[in-house]
């Protein structure tokens, strides 16, 4: 249980959880203005070299400034009142609105306006992909789990990425998640859920998946457990139904989109966000 307070600022209510831990809404009393603080796990603070390098990764992460991508302010550390022990916290801007889970859910969106949010989600994985250091050296973020819950869409129509300040291609990423395949089942990639080395390809098909349910209400592979759906996904001799041959309203060109980003083979796919994103953008549809 989080106390009603974290330094400054006020809890008010929890928010939700995400892949490093529970999230809350709070009060920035100072400057009156309202912030997400996410909880994070104890492990990171009882390792000197994992704390050490989550806190360069989130000097990394506070760089990220991206319309699309959810900004990352601090992290701070302080005592706990029930045993002394010290606790992390992130806190993050705070995004008031839904998920794209709901959007899926409610199948309330046209096709054009379900393509503008799918061309904003491939411009802020594009920034983060393509991340510059100061110093100018590329430092690329691959999310390694892209899913409907990790995509916001505030009151504006503007989408949010979360969840991804800490998944780099580093090596000290196996720390924040057990196994570098760790992510959500039904959208893992084949080489994800193998263990293999994943790349931008990876969060290509994640985000392929999340565009298939979101245009059909349907996922491309169900099955009873997490087990059979893994499987699916990396079988060859698997293969999910064409996106249009459940929703007709979709056009030729945004199905062929769709499917390259389910190769099963990352060589299939597009080569990046990019291009998957400038693909997008030649779908003719009424953008009314």
């Amino acid at each position: 249980m989080v106390e009603h307070r974290v330094g400054p600022y006020k809890i008010i209510r929890p928010i939700g959880k995400g892949g490093m831990g529970r999230v809350y809404l709070a009060l920035d009393e100072q400057k009156d203005q309202q912030v997400a603080i996410k909880v994070l796990p104890d492990n990171f603070l009882e390792d000197k070299k994992k704390s050490d390098y989550l806190r360069r990764e989130l000097l990394i992460a506070r760089e990220l400034k991206h319309p699309n991508v959810v900004d990352i302010f601090n992290i701070i550390e302080l005592p706990r009142k029930n045993d002394g022990k010290m606790q992390g916290f992130m806190l993050m801007e705070f995004i008031d609105g839904d998920n794209l889970r709901k959007h899926i859910t409610d199948q309330d969106l046209s096709i054009s306006q379900a393509l503008d949010l799918c061309e904003q989600i491939c411009a802020g994985l594009n920034y983060i992909h393509r991340h510059r250091l100061k110093d100018g050296r590329y430092h690329s973020i691959i999310h390694r789990d892209i899913k409907p819950e990790n995509i916001l869409i505030n009151s504006r129509g503007q989408v949010k990425i979360v969840d991804f300040g800490l998944s780099t291609e580093e090596k000290g990423f196996r720390f924040l998640r057990s196994k570098s395949r760790a992510g959500t089942p039904q959208y893992m990639s084949p080489e994800q859920i193998r263990g293999k080395h994943v790349d931008e390809r990876s969060d290509i098909y994640s985000l392929g998946v999340c565009m298939y349910e979101l245009f059909t209400g349907k996922l491309p592979y169900e099955g009873k457990d997490r087990k059979e759906i893994m499987k699916m996904h990396i079988s060859r001799s698997v293969k999910p139904e064409p996106a249009s041959s459940i929703n007709k309203k979709i056009p030729p060109a945004l199905n062929r989109i769709i499917m390259t980003a389910l190769q099963k083979n990352p060589d299939k796919r597009f080569p990046s966000v990019a291009e998957l994103q400038l693909a997008l953008k030649h779908v003719t549809v009424s953008r009314i």
